[in-house]
């Protein structure tokens, strides 16, 4: 059995940037991988194209190392949703036997287009440790599929859509199985992840995560996530550990425990820590636990400095409650860190203009202005569909938050906007905070930068190699901002 993350659409994102991308390794396949190993006596290939691209004859090669059963799963989001299709087509054109199966956000959301191809056996929609679980025991006994919740497949001509499945217990999970990508990892700019919890209880107009948890939100044992941290720490070595979860202040007991944990047992001695939270969830208690945690960044979702736009997109926050978080964090000695979107729905400039100059009052240390990107399964989407104004381009290759910097066809323009105006008050929004001295040292020292999604390769300056990288993407970034401005005349 063979898991893969497909690689990006190749239109979605230069050449130039890609080896400047903070990457991890795929945590949805590892947690199917530990379920199926635990539950079915399997233990799957996982293959990473951020890492090994897979031509025919590299697939050739894991079909025929594969001791089954002869299934290939992969995670699929907008952008490698046509990467993924054309994966299925080749794996069908080598042994036809195989089932190809599909899950993640843009199949849960897209299932009768996933299935449009002929060669997609089967989507999985929603969280997919179960239902990939009972999907192969059919598989290897012989049985319909029928019985299956959460599961969409071909029967026939026909598509056949099962019920929706309920969340998983996650305390049915096995511990993540961070072996599985040992031998992938120095490949990995950072081995350090933890996922303390799953989903989020809030509903932004923009966020297509709640198309796999809803608005329902459920912990990890805080025992068990220690226990994960303890391992990358004393063996694999990990000096700075990122808790993935969607908002790490949603239960701030839960939260303050967890931190008590990690003072109780050294980790605190031995590494750093990262998290995204909201900013009305903060308190100077909260913040005081995390510095003593040794947490090096607090990382916020602002979005804009307009309170309009914040209670257009369904927030449920205020802008001085980020404001206040992020100078509180300041103050207690936390790195912080921001992400913006512009081009939301009814937009001004005057609006976009001011969130810029904002970031550049605030202590932020990091900082990153995306374009809105309606997703698929979102309301944005249905607002933008609904207005005439969605552009898809094929493959969905333009819905990339950073598509500006690599072609002009974005997503979404509101109504009366200039997307060229759009895209350089974008850019300059970037460029104004990255220029600034405490930014570019920021980007020289921390593990992570540019809106927590850039990061320098260890020992870069002293790799004439990596120098000239970088110096071939700051060209082109340069070039690309002059198209920007030219066309925006």
């Amino acid at each position: 059995m063979i898991l893969i993350k497909p690689a990006i659409h190749s239109e979605s994102q230069s050449e130039l940037i890609t080896p400047f991308i903070y990457n991890t390794f795929p945590t949805s396949l590892g947690y199917l991988a530990a379920y199926l190993r635990k539950y079915n006596n399997v233990l799957p290939k996982i293959v990473d194209e951020n890492i090994t691209q897979l031509d025919r004859s590299a697939l050739e090669g894991l079909m025929k190392q594969d001791s089954g059963p002869k299934i290939i799963g992969m995670t699929v989001i907008t952008i490698s949703s046509s990467r993924a299709y054309a994966l299925a087509k080749l794996i069908k054109e080598i042994d036809k036997d195989y089932l190809v199966v599909l899950g993640g956000i843009h199949p849960t959301v897209l299932p009768d287009e996933a299935l449009g191809i002929k060669e997609v056996d089967a989507v999985i929609r929603g969280e997919g440790e179960k239902t990939l679980s009972e999907f192969t025991e059919c598989a290897v006994s012989g049985r319909d599929f029928a019985g299956i919740r959460g599961l969409s497949f071909r029967n026939g001509a026909a598509v056949t859509h099962n019920p929706a499945r309920e969340l998983i217990d996650l305390s049915t999970l096995p511990p993540f199985p961070y072996d599985l990508f040992e031998e992938t990892y120095d490949k990995y700019r950072d081995f350090g992840t933890v996922i303390s919890s799953r989903g989020c209880p809030f509903n932004c107009i923009f966020c297509s995560q709640r198309a796999i948890t809803g608005q329902k939100y459920r912990t990890v044992d805080n025992a068990r996530v220690l226990e994960d941290i303890r391992l990358l720490i004393e063996k694999y070595n990990q000096k700075k550990i990122w808790f993935m979860d969607d908002n790490f202040l949603v239960n701030k007991n839960r939260a303050m425990s967890l931190m008590d944990g990690i003072i109780a047992n050294g980790f605190n001695k031995k590494a750093g820590f990262v998290a995204e939270m909201r900013g009305e969830s903060v308190t100077q208690e909260i913040l005081d636990k995390m510095k003593e945690a040794n947490f090096l960044v607090a990382s916020f979702g602002m979005e804009t400095s307009s309170q309009r736009l914040l209670d257009l997109v369904n927030k449920n926050e205020k802008v001085d409650d980020n404001i206040r978080a992020i100078e509180m964090a300041h103050r207690t000695g936390i790195g912080t860190s921001a992400t913006f979107i512009f081009g939301l729905p009814t937009e001004t400039r005057k609006e976009r203009l001011d969130t810029a100059r904002l970031t550049r009052k605030l202590p932020l240390d990091d900082a990153r202005f995306n374009i809105a990107v309606p997703y698929p399964g979102t309301k944005l989407y249905d607002m933008a569909k609904k207005e005439g104004r969605l552009l898809v381009k094929p493959g969905w290759s333009n819905f990339n938050v950073q598509f500006y910097m690599f072609g002009d066809d974005i997503a979404y323009v509101p109504e009366g906007e200039n997307k060229y105006r759009l895209m350089y008050d974008t850019f300059m929004a970037n460029l104004l905070f990255s220029l600034r001295l405490r930014t570019l040292i920021n980007f020289i020292k921390s593990p992570v930068s540019g809106g927590m999604v850039l990061t320098l390769p260890k020992g870069w300056y002293r790799s004439p190699k990596e120098i000239v990288r970088l110096l071939k993407l700051f060209a082109y970034i340069f070039g690309r901002f002059c198209v920007i401005v030219w066309r925006k005349r």
